[in-house]
């Protein structure tokens, strides 16, 4: 068994939870905040134009291709090497990084595409940076702390 355990809900998943978990969670993660630009983005900036393929991007592409990437980081570079609070700080400096990256090359295509209104609001992209890295910290507390973990296990996740 690895040296960081993680509180899971039955003894049976204690061989895979603690892989699965960050991508579930960052996955989550991912999907509430793109349902939210997406929405801020139709009412108040570009409206229903080219709808198919917003949500094609927000509910689909975005999300698997966010939450794939930092759970694999995540189970490379953190599981089983690091727990608390350098595990949370960890996920969040991760968080900032990568999924910054996918923010910053989401905001020039959208300059080019007009999806999202990049264009006429690039102040809508650049706000979440300082977001990202709370977002990674506090889901990096929920996996790596016993106290959110028995949280994360109440909800079965």
């Amino acid at each position: 068994m690895a040296q960081y355990q993680l509180i899971t809900t039955t003894p049976d998943d204690y061989k895979t939870a603690p892989y699965i978990r960050p991508f579930l969670l960052f996955w989550l993660s991912y999907l509430f905040i793109e349902a939210i630009s997406l929405a801020a983005g139709i009412f108040s900036m570009t409206g229903t134009r080219d709808l198919l393929y917003k949500v094609m991007w927000t509910f689909v592409f975005c999300p698997l291709g966010m939450g794939g990437t930092m759970g694999d980081l995540i189970n490379s570079f953190i599981v089983d090497h690091y727990y608390e609070k350098k595990a949370a700080h960890f996920t969040g400096i991760l968080t900032l990084l990568v999924p910054s990256t996918c923010q910053y090359l989401c905001y020039n295509l959208d300059r080019h595409l007009g999806w999202f209104g990049a264009s006429d609001h690039p102040i809508w992209f650049h706000w979440r940076y300082p977001a990202l890295w709370v977002i990674g910290y506090m889901n990096g507390l929920l996996l790596f702390t016993d106290e959110e973990q028995a949280r994360l296990a109440r909800m079965k996740l």
